[in-house]
């Protein structure tokens, strides 16, 4: 197996999903900046190219399945069964990490928030991006996934809509950066606390999670259903 440094990171991720976990580490960005090279993503860190291309190609080696979570191959999954996936699995994480981190933020910032003003602006910006996702998903669980199932059997769909939603992708991820930032990189050797050290691990996990979900909607959900608009529009042209 050869990967070549010049795939695209979403590409290189959707179809050797195990290559999240190192580009994850390597913090290269194949959710929101899934149209980079691997090449340019890799150069942009300081790292060479090749280099990572090969430690990818060692990760894809690495057998995938159903039981390893987020490394699945959606390539091949219908689009009502990746919708599908992306509810129940990313959206209900969302939900149900939301109260516990923020929580742990509470505590972290009534004992630690006057002597660590950055905690308080952590938990704003949480809260903030926590609030706009619950909108983001609600929409989607009402609009854009019965649109996607609509297209998958055969109806148009609104590039308005997918716009919109990508949109909102690439500001959860400068969320993320803000969250990461704030957060010393989530370095637990760094942890003021016992309490602290479980919201930064908490906070990179959700960060992951958040990862393969925007990932798999920009970088296979999105194409499949524009490839098929682009087919069912050609089809219905008239001919010369």
């Amino acid at each position: 197996m050869v990967i070549d440094p010049e795939m695209t990171l979403g590409r290189l991720v959707a179809e050797h999903p195990q290559c999240a976990r190192l580009l994850e580490e390597l913090h290269l960005d194949f959710c929101c900046g899934g149209e980079q090279t691997l090449a340019a993503a890799a150069s942009a860190r300081g790292l060479d190219g090749a280099t990572v291309a090969l430690a990818c190609e060692a990760f894809a080696r690495i057998p995938q399945g159903a039981d390893q979570e987020g490394e699945r191959d959606w390539l091949s999954a219908g689009i009502p069964e990746l919708c599908d996936h992306i509810v129940e699995c990313h959206h209900e994480r969302v939900r149900r990490e939301r109260p516990r981190i923020e929580e742990l933020l509470a505590t972290v910032v009534r004992v630690h928030g006057a002597k660590q003003p950055e905690l308080a602006l952590l938990q704003d910006t949480f809260r903030s991006m926590a609030a706009g996702l619950e909108r983001h998903m609600a929409r989607e669980e009402q609009q854009l996934f019965p649109a996607c199932r609509g297209a998958a059997a055969g109806a148009g769909v609104d590039e308005q809509l997918l716009a919109l939603h990508a949109g909102e992708h690439e500001q959860v991820g400068a969320q993320l950066g803000e969250l990461r930032a704030l957060g010393g990189g989530y370095n637990r050797e760094g942890a003021l606390c016992s309490t602290h050290r479980s919201l930064l691990g908490a906070l990179e996990r959700f960060e992951a999670d958040l990862h393969r979900h925007i990932h798999e909607e920009n970088n296979i959900l999105f194409p499949r259903v524009r490839a098929l608009g682009a087919a069912g529009a050609a089809a219905q042209a008239p001919r010369a």
